[in-house]
């Protein structure tokens, strides 16, 4: 079965591209669909950071454009909307003026042909937003703007009510005290100058304010562990596998979770290896050294429970785990031919036929790999993140490391 686009609203639409930038690592098509793991791993280590987000920043920055929007006298929800975005596009523009080269600035290029993004910084940062309880409520931005504009419009109609009709004024005072409740950005002291005054580095007010959140929201991930213990060593490294040389210093559980994703990881890759041998004909010389490497350890990668990883991420994907035990069986017998089979069967049966590359071999490029290397379950995401939080507290310490440049960074959308 083909799945089309709904013409859903615009609110609508942006719910779910917002729940695929969670879904997808920058670039990599998800073909054989192993999401639900990759992103159950993802949450659990990284929580409330998603694939597109590049600096601490914009965690601030959303919610000081929303708090504008609370004290300006716009009641008019289309126009309070507009004033988001604009204020947005005019972050942006004052960040590159700062300094054109600055890393992370999200609009860069669309900036530069004169246009701007239509997944601005509010969508890519809104599910961290509330994971983190900066914004504490379950809803869209959408829903949050037309509080807004209601609370306004209630109020104002309200004082005109209550100059009209002094005899009602209890009434009046309850209902406006009941337009003055929903009170959902948490944030840290607000300077209504703020837009004149920022750069993309967090204050150490700020630093310390999203420190706190994300230990106290998500306590049990390695994220925050790594915050509240100021593991400075964390931004040595370069891949989420690097990691294994400092994970004793994190409470077991997390070394638990560590060690399955890490192996699934392993797992995962065997498969993208042969995919791409399956993809250029067994033509592209990458994967040909890397399976060439990876083949006398095809039993040990294959050692590796499926059935813990489902049970402990609580998925319940029954072709998914299928797929994956009949891959791991056939890994330990070393059945290659067995591999590219079901790899095959697995692309086919969620793409289509006509859709599918492995269906297609030897008509793309032999050079270019497809699918993904080994899953980093957003790691350089959150390194940015973890760099810019230290880099508030300590600069003099954190300066020495390289902040990572983010290579999906929503330019020119």
């Amino acid at each position: 079965m083909e799945l089309g686009w709904i013409d859903f609203s615009k609110s609508e639409r942006e719910k779910i591209l917002n729940v695929l930038d969670l879904l997808t690592e920058p670039g990599v098509l998800d073909e054989l669909g192993i999401a639900p793991i990759r992103d159950g791993y993802a949450d659990l280590f990284f929580p409330g950071t998603s694939t597109i987000q590049t600096r601490a920043k914009y965690f601030l920055i959303v919610p000081y454009a929303l708090k504008d929007l609370e004290l300006n006298n716009e009641k008019n929800y289309s126009k309070l909307k507009k004033q988001l975005d604009d204020t947005e596009e005019k972050c942006a523009r004052i960040l590159l003026n700062i300094n054109f080269r600055e890393r992370g600035i999200i609009g860069r290029r669309s900036i530069a042909s004169n246009k701007w993004i239509k997944r601005t910084p509010a969508s890519i940062y809104w599910a961290g937003l509330r994971r983190y309880q900066i914004f504490k409520a379950k809803m869209s931005i959408d829903q949050y703007i037309k509080i807004i504009a209601f609370q306004k419009q209630n109020k104002s109609n309200i004082l005109k009510l209550g100059n009209r009709n002094d005899e009602n004024d209890d009434q009046d005072d309850k209902d406006a005290g009941l337009s003055q409740k929903v009170h959902l950005l948490n944030i840290p002291h607000y300077n209504s100058n703020w837009i004149n005054e920022f750069d993309m580095n967090l204050t150490a007010e700020e630093g310390q304010f999203l420190k706190n959140q994300i230990i106290s929201s998500c306590g049990n991930s390695m994220m925050a562990h790594i915050l509240k213990e100021n593991m400075y060593e964390f931004l040595e490294f370069n891949s989420f596998r690097d990691l294994e040389r400092i994970i004793d210093k994190f409470p077991e559980k997390i070394q638990e979770d560590y060690y399955r994703a890490k192996s699934f990881s392993e797992f995962i890759f065997v498969l993208r290896v042969i995919y791409n041998l399956i993809v250029s004909e067994n033509a592209n010389e990458g994967a040909k050294k890397e399976f060439a490497l990876l083949k006398p350890n095809l039993a040990d990668i294959a050692n590796m429970n499926i059935e813990e990883i489902f049970s402990s991420l609580k998925i319940y994907n029954p072709h998914l785990k299928t797929f994956l035990i009949k891959s791991r069986d056939l890994m330990n017998d070393e059945d290659v031919e067995g591999l590219k089979n079901i790899i095959k069967s697995r692309e086919v049966m969620l793409k289509g036929e006509n859709r599918s590359k492995t269906a297609h071999p030897g008509e793309f490029d032999k050079n270019i790999w497809f699918a993904g290397r080994y899953l980093d379950y957003r790691f350089h995401n959150a390194k940015n993140i973890i760099r810019d939080i230290f880099e508030s507290e300590t600069p003099e310490i954190i300066g020495k490391y390289v902040l990572e440049e983010n290579n999906s960074e929503m330019e020119g959308l």
